[in-house]
């Protein structure tokens, strides 16, 4: 269940276009049960393959101005990865406790910094999307303390590897992130008294309104200069995704 939002985060969602809202809506939908029936395949062992053409394509110069429109593209922000003015923005809403995001930070996410955003056509914006409940909250307060140390990459990586351990045997998790964080270079001390900061928490929940004003229901989800991908989708399917917004924007 979707935690209810209410905070009123203005016009940078609910200002774009109709035509591109409802047309996000039901891609995510149709995308989310693609991502769905291919993620428990693959946990049963099978083959995943990428989604039909049809799930990933039909995005209209509405749907990529509008998500443009999304993209913060602010020089001093710690939670991005590539060049400001890089010619596309990937956008990724995540949750730290679920097990497909961490698939994809492990798995897709380096080759994309390495092929793309090193190469400065891609720009990757974070936004934090805990859906999953308290300890989701938690774990996303922590990066956007984090991220007020200008080590948010630092967290982001740590709190992904250490995934399975954080939370386990009754410990205190906000023990436990002040430790992973001390291990990752932070200063856990500060980053403890940082997410007890009002500030803090209206950024998290700003970036889950966002997601949710957009119809995403479940993590990760993406979108690519407009185009939206849901689920910790095979490599290919990002980097045609990718491909098809260098070549619009090169146009």
């Amino acid at each position: 269940m979707l935690v209810p939002i209410t905070r009123d985060w203005g016009p940078s969602v609910s200002f774009l276009p109709r035509a591109a809202r409802g047309r996000w809506h039901r891609h995510l939908a149709w995308l989310a049960l693609v991502a769905l029936t291919a993620s428990c395949a693959q946990d049963e062992g099978d083959t995943q393959t990428a989604p039909d053409e049809d799930t990933t394509t039909g995005v209209t110069a509405e749907m990529r101005e509008a998500g443009e429109g999304l993209a913060r593209r602010d020089p001093d922000d710690p939670m991005a990865i590539g060049d400001v003015d890089a010619p596309v923005v990937l956008i990724a809403y995540s949750d730290y406790q679920c097990p497909f995001c961490k698939r994809w930070v492990d798995d897709t996410q380096p080759t994309l910094i390495e092929e793309y955003a090193d190469e400065g056509t891609l720009r990757i914006e974070w936004r934090e999307f805990p859906y999953l409940g308290e300890d989701s909250q938690v774990l996303s307060l922590g990066a956007a303390a984090a991220a007020e140390q200008d080590k948010f990459w630092e967290y982001h990586h740590a709190v992904f590897a250490d995934l399975e351990e954080l939370g386990e045997a009754g410990g205190d998790l906000l023990d436990e992130i002040e430790h992973t964080a001390d291990e990752a270079g932070l200063d856990g001390e500060r980053l403890r008294e940082d997410m007890a900061d009002d500030a803090l928490a209206a950024a998290v929940d700003e970036d889950l309104a966002e997601g949710q004003q957009l119809g995403i229901s479940g993590t990760p989800a993406f979108l690519i200069n407009g185009e939206p991908v849901m689920g910790a989708q095979p490599l290919e399917v990002f980097t045609a995704s990718v491909d098809r917004a260098l070549a619009e924007a090169d146009r």
